[in-house]
Order: structure tokens, then sequence, then C-alpha cells
């Protein structure tokens, strides 16, 4: 039982990355290349757009994010709702994250881990307490016995159950410390991936001549795909950009 519960605590606080995956565009997009990310730029009447990878490798199991930069070349505002993105994974489509999806996403997911690992580390914890406090101890005694005549030796050994409270409490205390640093840990990371998530692109007015950049991060129902696809509209007119993906040994 011991053994089953260290493995539910090991798998719950740690992981195990394989494979990477990075995204790269496709043959015939525009890009341009630095430090080897692939930046795709499109240029339209109203407005300069790029798009490249946020990040140059991910795990198969992270949410695919990319950094969208958007020039207004007019002299008059564009507004632009990020919400009206569209994308395609191997021409299916694929849900957007907004600010609010992903945030709610994040606090959940955070929750269900924390809860998990209470559970766990107080089923630990308590077969730590029993293990300690119920051990065994082997005695050994000898003496001599006279009836006046003779005298003889003897001698007397075995093994009997002990109990030991303080050595419980000492065990229990200790794996429900480390369940509790597993606690903090699981609501720090969640911490940094709202702090990411505030960067996802929002409902925006771009005045003439100023840049926004923001981030958009998908929700895929499977990874595996091969091809990306985004159309982002400016002024009504969709702009697409295309990513292939790559899966390597890590």
């Amino acid at each position: 039982m011991r053994h089953l519960l260290g493995c539910s605590l090991l798998v719950l606080t740690t992981g195990c990355a394989t494979q990477l995956t990075s995204y790269k565009p496709t043959a015939g997009e525009p890009a341009i290349y630095n430090q080897g990310v692939g930046e795709v730029s499109w240029q339209t009447d109203e407005a300069v757009l790029s798009m490249y990878p946020t990040f140059r490798y991910e795990s198969p199991s992270d949410i695919p994010v990319f950094t969208l930069m958007v020039q207004n070349k007019t002299d008059h505002n564009i507004d632009f709702d990020p919400e009206s993105i569209h994308a395609w994974l191997d021409n299916r489509a694929c849900h957007v994250y907004t600010l609010e999806e992903r945030i709610g996403e994040i606090r959940s997911a955070k929750k269900r881990k924390q809860i998990a690992l209470a559970v766990v580390g107080g089923l630990a914890a308590g077969a730590a307490a029993y293990t300690a406090s119920h051990s065994t101890t082997t005695y050994n005694s000898y003496g001599t016995v006279s009836n006046g005549f003779r005298q003889a030796s003897w001698v007397s050994s075995g093994t009997i159950q002990t109990y030991d409270p303080a050595a419980g409490i000492f065990a229990g205390a200790a794996v429900g410390a480390a369940t509790g640093v597993g606690i903090h840990q699981i609501g720090k990371a969640a911490g940094y991936e709202e702090q990411a998530a505030q960067g996802i692109f929002q409902h925006t007015t771009i005045q003439p001549g100023a840049t926004v950049v923001g981030q958009v991060m998908l929700k895929p129902t499977s990874s595996q795909f091969g091809t990306l696809r985004m159309d982002v509209p400016v002024d009504n007119k969709p702009v697409s950009f295309m990513f292939s993906k790559t899966t390597t040994s890590d």
C-alpha cells in the first residue's frame, strides 16, 4: 500500500516529458526567422499583422500559444475584437480562448489537483503514522537457576509488537508537511499560469500608427494534428496564418 501511495504522490507532483513540439510557417507563407522561430507577416490596406509561436518548444500536452501583433496603418481607429479570430487544426475547427475562459480553467484545475493531493496525502500520512507507531521489538533475556545442589543457565529470546504514538505523530506530520508543500506548489504554478494568461489578446481600439501585441491561445480537443490555421479579421477582412507542427524526441 505504501508503494501505491508513493506512486500516486509522485504522479500528482511530477511530470514526464518525452517529446517536444514546435511550430513553423508552412511553405508559401511570407515568413522571416529569428533564432529559429518563424514569424509570418501580412500587410493589408489597413494594417500590418504578424504572428509567431510564443514558445520555440512546448510539450505535446501544452496548449498552442502564438503572439499576434497588429499595426494600424490608417488615419482612423481600428476596433479589433480577438473573439472574431477563428482557428482550424487540419481543417477541424478549434476553440480560441478568451481571458475569462482561460483564468476559469486554470483555477478549476488548481482546485482539483489540490483536493486530490490532500486526499492522497492524508492516506499516506495515516499509513506512515501507523507503520511508524506499530513496530516490533526483539528481546533477549538470560539467567541462572539453582536447586541447592546444581546450578543451570537459561536463555530466552523473542519478538513482540510495540506501540510508540510519538513515532506515529512524527511520521504523519512529516508526510503532512510534504503534502502541504505540494499543495502550495500547485497554487504557485497556477499563479504563474494566470499571469501568462493575462497576455491573451482582448478587445482593443488601435489608434492610427499604434501597434498592439497579445497572445492567442488555442484549445485543441486532440494533440493529433499536423497543420494549424488562424484567420484574423481586420476591418472585416480576414488574414490567414498557417503553421505546421513538428514533434521530436526530448
